[in-house]
Order: C-alpha cells, then sequence, then structure tokens
C-alpha cells in the first residue's frame, strides 16, 4: 500500500508542469504556487527550412525564459495546436478551427482550476491564436473553472522587442520578419539548433507588415504574400541573436504579467 501522505509531502525545485508527479504537483499548490504561464503554439509550414513544431518548440523556449523572472510561478505544458488554417496551402500544416481551439484552451485552463491553480496565463507563440485568445478573454470575463484567466493577445506589442533587437544588429524589420524569418529563425537555432537547415534559408515577403498586409494574411492566406512561407529573410539568422530575440521578449512579458498577478 503507498503512503500517499507521505507521497503528497515531496517537494521539488520543477518548475514545469509536465516534468512534475501528481504529489509534486500537489505539494506545490499547498504551497501556494498557484500561477501558471503557459504558451499557446501551432503544428505548420516554417518555410523549407525550418520545422512545423517551429511556434511550439519557441513557445516553451520562451515560456521557460518567462517562469525564470517570475518567482513561484510554474510553466504549463505549451498548447502544440492553434489557428493555423492561413497556412494549410503549405503540407503538414495541422490547424484547429477557431472554436475547436477556444474550447481546448478552456478545457486547459479548467482542467489547472479544478487542481487548486488560481492564475493562468496563455501567451500565444503562434499569430494565428493572438484574436481567438482576446475573445475567449471577453467571453470568460477573464474567469475559466473558478480561476483567472489572463491572454496575451497584442501581436505588434509581442513583436516590437525582436525588431528592436534585430534594428541593434543591423537589420530591419521587414528582414527579421514576423514567419519564419531572421528572428524566428534565429530562435530556434538557438532552442534547437538541430532542427533548422541553413542551406535551404531564403528571403520571403520583406514588404511591410502593417495591419494591411496582416489582413490579407489572415483573410487570404499565407501564399498570398509569400509562395516559400517565409515573411522576411532567414538568411542572416545566428543562434546568438535568438538568446537575445528570447531575453528581450521574456523581459517584456514577465514585466507585463508583474502587473497582473499579485
Amino acid at each position: 500500500m503507498v503512503d500517499i501522505s507521505k507521497a503528497v509531502g515531496r517537494t521539488t525545485d520543477r518548475r514545469r508542469l509536465e516534468d512534475m508527479s501528481w504529489p509534486q504537483v500537489k505539494a506545490a499548490i499547498d504551497a501556494g504556487q498557484r500561477t501558471i504561464v503557459a504558451a499557446a503554439g501551432s503544428m505548420e509550414q516554417h518555410g523549407p527550412h525550418m520545422p512545423m513544431q517551429t511556434d511550439t518548440l519557441l513557445g516553451t523556449f520562451l515560456a521557460d525564459a518567462i517562469v525564470e523572472r517570475l518567482p513561484g510561478v510554474l510553466r504549463g505544458p505549451t498548447i502544440p495546436f492553434g489557428v493555423s488554417e492561413h497556412h494549410m496551402p503549405f503540407a503538414g500544416t495541422i490547424t484547429l478551427d477557431t472554436e475547436t481551439f477556444k474550447t481546448v484552451v478552456r478545457q486547459y485552463v479548467a482542467s489547472l482550476a479544478a487542481h487548486g491553480f488560481e492564475t493562468i496565463i496563455i501567451v500565444p507563440s503562434h499569430g494565428g491564436n493572438f484574436l481567438p485568445l482576446r475573445a475567449l478573454e471577453e467571453e470568460t470575463g477573464g474567469k475559466i473553472g473558478g480561476a483567472r484567466f489572463i491572454a496575451y493577445s497584442d501581436l505588434n506589442e509581442f513583436i516590437k522587442p525582436m525588431f528592436a533587437v534585430a534594428e541593434a544588429d543591423g537589420l530591419t524589420a521587414a528582414q527579421a520578419g514576423a514567419h519564419a524569418g531572421e528572428a524566428e529563425t534565429s530562435l530556434v537555432l538557438a532552442a534547437n539548433g538541430s532542427l533548422v537547415e541553413m542551406e535551404y534559408a531564403e528571403e520571403g515577403y520583406v514588404g511591410d507588415f502593417g495591419p494591411e498586409a496582416q489582413t490579407i494574411i489572415f483573410e487570404q492566406g499565407m501564399v498570398a504574400l509569400t509562395n516559400n512561407g517565409i515573411l522576411g529573410d532567414a538568411r542572416p539568422a545566428t543562434e546568438e541573436r535568438g538568446f537575445k530575440y528570447r531575453d528581450r521578449m521574456a523581459d517584456m512579458l514577465a514585466a507585463w504579467i508583474r502587473e497582473r498577478i499579485p
């Protein structure tokens, strides 16, 4: 017979929920660690040089850096699928429709709330997830299963730190790009460089990525702007800059979260 009272008393310095046992999770909750930060990624094309899992990989990479800056906060597993309908012309992309995605997030948050977590913060690492997350927060009033549900949903503010790092290194925002360009390629080189095939890195769409271009993508699909799936120019990417991007974005998001949690 297992002594459950002894098992539940186990403590750990682990902060990734998927790496913890249930007694360790319960002990963390009992100790007051009741806030979760998690990313919402996707499984979609990222040009001819990067893997389908890019946004999910980078969501985990970024969320890990965020919780390092927030003592007592745990990191939840990254949601691996998102709203990627605008990428469907490219082979291998897997998408959820908006309502299914919102249902997945709702169930994710409700499950954590049922165990005693009080605040769940979802940070999208894929552009197609920003508006659905905003809509879900508005629909729920920021409450799911008794827990606070907070979603980061400002795409333009999300990419500003990347563009600032790029500019400091002599790159334009158009080169850094918003999808599979220099910025995301550098980030994947930092997160797991073995998944990047730089010999296939190319230039894609390097025009303005303002509201008009964003509307074209979400209404007409990526192929309306790029035939190789890249927004930006992947060729100047470096691992070193990838860590700079990650750290600048994590600083910004951690500060944003501090303003919203006790």
